[in-house]
């Protein structure tokens, strides 16, 4: 394996570090804010930097000795880019770029990116939908995820840098914070542990493809070197509402939710499942199912301990 940065150590960044720390190879981090302590003890203390990725010293300090980028940096939630899109062109785009031109002064030094597959594509003529359908995001999230690629690809052709876009589908997990709206899994179970009301959007009838975040860590690390497609979808491969999900946590948690139903959000794609048929054909996963996922992100939120497999 060789040695890789981790750049963003929020939630799907934290269940990489932890993947590395777990398989014996320990990553570096170049993180915003300083990790939560379970994952910061995974971590040299050397191999830390809290700094901002938009600071190109910064980044040069993290790069030493690194063979492999792997970026989960992110920015605002989707309903919150809508509002602000500048600034989380600020927040996404700008350490990409900087991350980007250091990396032209380390030939040979791959990176992989982090890209948003629930969102790219739009809503989707295919189901499911395949790497090379059409990119039409008519969201603020996922247009600038679609920039974000942009570059990352140019990079590729003009510099020869060895690069990979993971279009992640709706991940959730271990280090997802219940309290800042991010993930209906997490959100759900909080929420009915506590007896406090969810919000449910057009009626809970959007359809999402639910990936584990352990299982978008190990196929992060798997396809590290592993050659194959320059692009490729990361999820379950399988379609639930949300309104599916809801029954799932209620028979979890062992309590019947309170709702507040809402009318359906104009950014919102109705339908998406990804196409991973390039995934398994790249690299070998077994991927977690629904309720074994939801099972472990409830005994974290209990715990406070991540199940590792």
């Amino acid at each position: 394996m060789p040695r890789i940065l981790v750049i963003g150590c929020g939630f799907i960044g934290s269940n990489i570090v932890e993947q590395l720390v777990a398989s014996g190879q320990p990553p570096a981090v170049l993180t915003r804010s300083a990790p939560a302590a379970d994952v910061a003890a995974g971590i040299a203390p050397g191999d830390l930097v809290v700094g901002d990725a938009t600071d190109a010293e910064t980044v040069e300090r993290a790069l030493q000795g690194i063979e492999h980028v792997i970026f989960s940096a992110g920015g605002l939630l989707p309903a919150a880019s809508e509002d602000n899109p500048e600034l989380d062109a600020q927040l996404t785009l700008e350490p990409v770029r900087t991350v980007l031109e250091r990396l032209r002064e380390h030939p040979g030094v791959g990176l992989t990116y982090l890209s948003s597959g629930g969102t790219v594509y739009g809503e989707p003529e295919t189901i499911p939908v395949p790497e090379d359908a059409p990119t039409e995001a008519f969201g603020a999230y996922g247009r600038l995820h679609l920039r974000c690629e942009s570059e990352v690809l140019a990079a590729s052709r003009e510099h020869g840098l060895p690069a990979r876009i993971l279009r992640c589908a709706t991940v959730y997990g271990e280090h997802q914070d219940p309290d800042r709206g991010q993930g209906a899994v997490v959100t759900f179970l909080h929420r009915i542990e506590r007896g406090e009301p969810i919000d449910l959007y057009g009626g809970g009838a959007t359809i999402r493809d639910y990936v584990y975040a352990g299982d978008v860590a190990r196929a992060a690390i798997a396809l590290v070197g592993a050659g194959g497609p320059a692009t490729i979808n990361v999820g379950s491969g399988s379609g639930t509402s949300l309104v599916e999900l809801l029954r799932a946590v209620e028979r979890e948690v062992g309590r019947e939710a309170q709702v507040n139903q809402h009318e359906p959000r104009g950014f919102e794609v109705h339908q998406i499942v990804l196409d991973t048929t390039l995934l398994h054909q790249t690299v070998e996963l077994e991927t977690t199912d629904l309720g074994t996922g939801i099972a472990r992100t409830h005994r974290w939120l209990k715990t406070g301990r991540p199940e590792r497999v």
